[in-house]
């Protein structure tokens, strides 16, 4: 079948690139809030901790309208925009993944109406029956990643689907593992770096507390972050390798890319631990210093 070509003026690949990026960007925050908010009152809930929990309830509200507004909104234009640019590739990839897409957008339908249900009852239910809405969002989220990640990753490496045309061979590609863990490694990163600016409201006695709280977070989602990109591409076949190293000289500044992504997250690793060190009280710095001699 012939489609009609969109010509646009930036280009259809810078085009594509934008919202995509955009829509990464939301949706990854949209499924770390959600595990590092429900999580954070799970601790506020057995621990007492009204500080703790005030944290979670104020960040809930611009999760909510990241997720169901923005995301939403630019989940959408990715089909538009693909389809009009590449019609053919996006046919393809319905007709070979028309049920993961059909399980995809139910995880997501289940994530939305949580998440209207999460904010709209703090202090209206009881903290179990809200916790649980709280984790029914992040799995729902999360389980949306697991299957969005199988179609996105099989566009770059198909694996066996080549020859066999399977949908499993093709969901469960060589690179779906490692781009999942890279991927909760963002996620997680990037909810943290807003709770970090929300913990600023916070009481001055509770700041630290809850900035070294989440320094750990900030931390672990620094390392599986960075554990992720490096078994991704030691997963990627030397052909589609030698793209990210610049072989290619259409795509050169892949090259670069690749070395101020590895090089930001060293950077944010050694950052995140110089911050926790600094906010440690000295008198516990002292005796965690004490332990490792006498080790």
């Amino acid at each position: 079948m012939d489609y009609p070509v969109w010509n646009v003026a930036i280009g259809g690949g810078l085009l594509m690139a934008i919202v995509a990026i955009a829509h990464v960007i939301v949706s990854h925050f949209a499924i770390g809030g959600g595990l590092v908010i429900a999580v954070t009152e799970t601790l506020a809930v057995r621990r007492g901790d009204r500080e703790m929990r005030e944290l979670a309830r104020r960040s809930s509200l611009v999760l909510i309208l990241v997720s169901t507004v923005f995301g939403a909104i630019s989940g959408v234009g990715i089909w538009v925009v693909a389809g009009l640019i590449s019609p053919g590739a996006i046919s393809a990839l319905i007709h070979n993944y028309v049920w993961g897409w059909a399980i995809e957008w139910t995880f997501f339908v289940v994530e939305i109406v949580a998440a209207l249900v999460y904010y709209l009852t703090w202090g209206k239910i009881s903290k179990s029956a809200h916790l649980a809405i709280g984790w029914i969002y992040f799995v729902a989220a999360y389980l949306s990643l697991v299957v969005i990640n199988g179609i996105i990753t099989f566009m770059l490496t198909p694996g066996k689907w080549l020859t066999t045309h399977a949908f499993w061979d093709g969901f469960s590609n060589p690179t779906y593992w490692p781009s999942l863990v890279l991927r909760t490694g963002v996620c997680a990163l990037m909810a943290t770096a807003f709770l970090l600016f929300a913990a600023q409201r916070a009481s001055a006695d509770a700041r630290p507390r809850l900035v070294r709280y989440l320094g750990w977070w900030f931390v672990i989602g620094v390392l599986v972050a960075y554990a992720g990109a490096r078994w991704w591409e030691a997963s990627l076949p030397e052909s589609v390798l030698g793209l990210f190293r610049g072989d290619a000289p259409a795509l050169a500044a892949l090259a670069s890319t690749r070395s101020v992504e590895l090089w930001a997250l060293a950077v944010a690793l050694i950052v995140s631990l110089l911050f926790l060190l600094y906010l440690i009280p000295k008198q516990h710095l002292k005796e965690l210093l004490l332990i490792f001699r006498l080790n």
